[in-house]
């Protein structure tokens, strides 16, 4: 699944980056970028939430950024309060 990203601090390039998705937890997601993301780069991703329901922004940290032959593969950390509101917003069947 792809998800866009806003950079905050970003160094010097794009503030937008569109990530892929490869796992998704309660606490984070890892995903592949064509760009380096530094550990403590802070981000806002618009997350996906249902096909009806459209999408919810979450603040995130990267936690780890590794170099891999399709581009970087980075760990993003949930912001806590962030990732209540999100939860909040999903449906129980959705959120288990």
């Amino acid at each position: 699944m792809k998800i866009q990203c806003i950079r905050f601090d970003p160094d010097g390039g794009d503030v937008l980056d569109a990530l892929e998705t490869i796992d998704i937890s309660r606490g984070g997601v890892g995903a592949m970028s064509e760009r380096f993301s530094y550990p403590g780069q802070r981000v806002l991703l618009c997350m996906p939430l249902t096909s009806l329901r459209g999408k919810r922004n979450i603040y995130a940290t990267v936690v780890r950024c590794r170099r891999e032959e399709q581009g970087y593969k980075i760990g993003l950390e949930f912001d806590t309060a962030s990732l209540g509101r999100w939860a909040e917003s999903v449906p129980a069947a959705a959120a288990a």
